[in-house]
């Protein structure tokens, strides 16, 4: 990730993500939504659902293996 300097930063904020940047996170967060929201309860089994369920995000061990496949078949770079 690249970090673009602010010609007029605020006190204790000098770091602002370029356009870019922030366009790739924002499709990054909708994917992870996606994920969450419609992949885990339709293709996943019963462990997967109730570790995301209680709170698990994409990086648990059990989960984070079936999130790079997510993101491979959704042409993430």
């Amino acid at each position: 990730m690249r970090i673009t300097p602010r010609t007029c930063p605020g006190p204790g904020d000098l770091w602002q993500l370029s356009w870019q940047e922030e366009k790739r996170q924002a499709e990054y967060e909708r994917l992870v939504e996606n994920f969450f929201e419609k992949y885990i309860p339709r293709y996943c089994d019963e462990r997967i659902n109730e570790l995301a369920e209680a709170g698990e995000d994409e990086r648990h061990p059990e989960i984070e293996p079936l999130f790079d496949e997510f993101l491979k078949e959704n042409e993430w770079q």
